[in-house]
């Protein structure tokens, strides 16, 4: 297929925070390779919010069908916009109908999902897992983009990190999967070693419907802890996290966040992979039992006893905060 230069690119990414942060490198690939195309990007309204600001972006759609029919009424609104390409990365029925429907010359997405129908170009997984949001740029290559076109790790735009930053340290014990949720009382012992070795100030973060999770990890902790206001959109979530030394998480959107911002980032493992979701860098670490055969199960339910969440001490994850300690500088 030849494929010539666009003059427009809507680029497709519903759903997750974690999802469309991840997708923000291979949005500034493609502006940087073809930097005359207007660049529009479709995603839903949180996701809207988290790119706010992004120079890549032309144009922020925000998806709001609910039904069959509000998702035809988005085929119809994509197509009358005559984008040259389309390009979907998250391939759902609602996603695959719309590019099918589009009108674009190019309409590219996975080639290993069941509705690879819908694409003309399809975009090959890696053979061996990788960030995805390195992932995400690979998959442009038939596309004439390159990993070098990206930058090295998602950026945000919503907050600005302090210079120096007080000696604080981020908890964020939610997850909506419990294969991905460290507990409560392993967060606060953790908690309590940073106070006590290294004097640091926890942070609990904590969104709707999350209080008694953050209010129990706050009396395990103790002096020195405090739970934040509840984070009720992204920008909230930003500006707290921008001024944390380092911030500890699940595998979840806080922690894509965090990393967007430029704070360093101690993830917790279990189901998830770290080679998809946790960069090969210094500043970003994982840590998980490596030693349990279930490890990275991808599963969303536990057929045994969490021991991947439950059993990992919090001495086993404090080498990795303390390293990332030793490579700030805290304000006193």
């Amino acid at each position: 297929m030849d494929i010539a230069a666009p003059r427009s690119i809507l680029v497709v990414q519903l759903r997750r925070l974690g999802d469309v942060i991840l997708t923000t490198p291979a949005l500034e690939a493609l502006k940087k390779r073809y930097p005359e195309a207007k660049l529009d990007f479709l995603v839903e309204a949180p996701g809207a919010e988290a790119v706010a600001g992004q120079p890549a972006i032309d144009e922020v759609l925000v998806y709001d069908a609910e039904d069959a029919l509000g998702a035809l009424r988005w085929a119809l609104k994509v197509r009358a916009r005559r984008y040259d390409w389309v390009i979907d990365f998250l391939a759902n029925p609602r996603t695959a109908l719309l590019t099918a429907l589009s009108g674009a010359k190019v309409k590219a997405g996975p080639a290993h999902v069941a509705r690879r129908w819908a694409y003309n170009v399809r975009m090959v997984q890696s053979p061996q897992a990788c960030y995805a949001a390195l992932e995400k740029v690979r998959w442009l290559a038939p596309l004439g983009v390159a990993p070098s076109d990206a930058p090295e790790l998602p950026r945000l735009m919503l907050a600005q990190r302090p210079m120096k930053v007080e000696n604080v340290v981020g908890l964020v014990p939610p997850s909506r999967k419990e294969t991905r949720r460290w507990p409560a009382p392993s967060y606060a012992r953790l908690g309590r070693l940073l106070r006590d070795k290294h004097g640091c100030r926890l942070k609990v973060f904590w969104g709707p419907g999350e209080k008694a999770l953050a209010d129990e990890v706050v009396r395990g902790i103790g002096a020195g802890a405090f739970a934040i206001e509840e984070t009720r959109g992204i920008s909230d979530l930003a500006r707290e996290l921008a001024s944390c030394r380092v911030v500890v998480g699940n595998c979840a959107g806080p922690k894509h966040v965090a990393l967007a911002l430029g704070v360093p980032t101690v993830t917790i493992h279990g189901s998830s992979d770290p080679a998809s979701w946790t960069p090969v860098h210094p500043d970003h670490l994982a840590v998980r039992l490596d030693e349990l055969p279930c490890i990275g199960c991808r599963s969303n339910d536990c057929p045994y006893n969490l021991e991947c969440m439950r059993q990992l001490p919090a001495e086993r994850v404090l080498p990795a905060v303390e390293r990332l300690l030793e490579r700030t500088e805290a304000r006193a």
